[in-house]
């Protein structure tokens, strides 16, 4: 069984089959029955003398309970999409019709009927073509057929002896290339599956792959969060924003450089990290504002704002500055003995959301400047005209500014 259904999937593809071949194993049974149902015409010819016999056992045995695969098939798909147990029930069927088959062939008296055994051929082609099931399956149902055929032919008496083996050989001989065919066509439907699951499988993967490069294209790969070209794609998207207010807040690690030649450069790449993390955690938990926060080059950070007005972006540069501090990151060689990691923010908002980000850009690195120059750990607020510093107050964090 393994080497027939080998590494293929088994039960993804019997799920495809079952959903493919629904309509079509629908009309093919009806099919099967309006056929077996039609023999009645030549049975007149045929059996005459049991005709009766033969219109029940025909409409009001076996059709109904060839009907029942329909339930059969809605309640076993229901319960697993792979399910075969309604597939089992129509071999089980084609064996009670070749059954019924025989029950007429035995009580046929006329020697007209001597040819009865035709009919079963017609069930085996039936089950291993038109009503496609699981090579297995069908394997089972065609011996089954095989064995009521071959019982079944003791009781008929309108056959001579001689006749039986050919009879036999005949059928058994159709069973064979039909299996065969029906071996065949599950060969190519297997390959069929096994190749649009491979595609998809390679498609899943380049997309993955394609989002994994864009990741890692726009991601900083020091600190983990976005990077320069991803805050220029964002502050492209940001410009059109339909008039809203915007902000941008600069940051710098005040005194890295002092940093970075007393501790080495593996303590400041950490120092990053912790920087980092610690912005992006302070801009989660602010709901109200779209944020977008990257690294814009060596120990400067950009925060973008969407849809935030003056006092917003003051006080999220503020939570900003205060997220740095509170890390409490050790820094003993700083000139001006604070002895912690700080940094300092330049914060531009544009009102009307016309400025465009470069200009935005330009006024925030005025203002950045300006903290700097003010003795750090600070945000400073530029004025709407570039060159100017606006007077921002209700902050620890910002100290009166002058123009410049």
């Amino acid at each position: 069984m393994v080497v027939l259904l080998g590494d293929d999937r088994s039960s993804g593809f019997v799920q495809k089959v079952n959903e493919s071949n629904r309509q079509f194993n629908t009309y093919g049974l009806v099919f099967g029955v309006v056929l077996y149902n039609l023999y009645i015409f030549v049975d007149m010819t045929l059996v005459p003398e049991i005709i009766w016999l033969d219109l029940v056992v025909r409409l009001f045995v076996i059709t109904p309970l060839l009907f029942l695969y329909f339930p059969a098939r809605y309640y076993a798909t229901r319960a697993r999409p792979d399910a075969i147990a309604h597939e089992v029930l129509h071999g089980l069927g084609c064996m009670l019709v070749v059954a019924s088959l025989m029950f007429i062939y035995a009580n046929a008296r006329t020697s007209a009927a001597s040819e009865y055994y035709m009919g079963i051929i017609t069930v085996v082609l039936y089950m291993n073509t038109i009503h496609r099931k699981p090579f297995l399956l069908a394997v089972m149902g065609t011996v089954g057929c095989m064995v009521v055929f071959i019982v079944g032919l003791e009781y008929v008496t309108v056959t001579s002896e001689v006749a039986k083996m050919p009879a036999i050989m005949c059928s058994v001989g159709v069973g064979v290339v039909s299996l065969f065919a029906a071996y065949r066509i599950e060969n190519v439907e297997r390959r069929d599956y096994l190749a649009s699951v491979r595609e998809k499988t390679l498609l899943q993967r380049i997309q993955n792959a394609n989002r994994e490069l864009q990741q890692l294209s726009n991601t900083d790969q020091l600190t983990g969060i976005r990077n320069r070209r991803s805050f220029d794609e964002a502050a492209g998207e940001a410009s059109d924003n339909g008039g809203r207010p915007r902000a941008l807040i600069l940051l710098d690690v005040d005194y890295f450089k002092n940093y970075n030649d007393s501790e080495g450069h593996v303590a400041g790449d950490d120092c990053l990290r912790r920087i980092a993390g610690r912005l992006r955690g302070a801009l989660r938990k602010d709901d109200d504002d779209r944020s977008f926060v990257a690294r814009y080059g060596g120990e400067e950070f950009v925060v973008l704002l969407d849809n935030c007005a003056v006092s917003a972006a003051l006080a999220v540069g503020e939570r900003l500055r205060l997220a740095v501090s509170d890390e409490a990151i050790p820094h003993p060689s700083r000139p001006d003995g604070l002895a912690i990691v700080t940094v300092s923010l330049g914060v531009a908002v544009s009102t009307d959301g016309r400025e465009t980000t470069s200009e935005m850009l330009n006024r925030a690195d005025v203002a950045l400047y300006e903290a700097k120059r003010q003795g750090r750990d600070r945000l400073v607020l530029a004025n709407e005209n570039i060159g100017t510093i606006a007077r921002p107050a209700g902050f620890a964090g910002v100290e009166p500014a002058t123009a410049i």
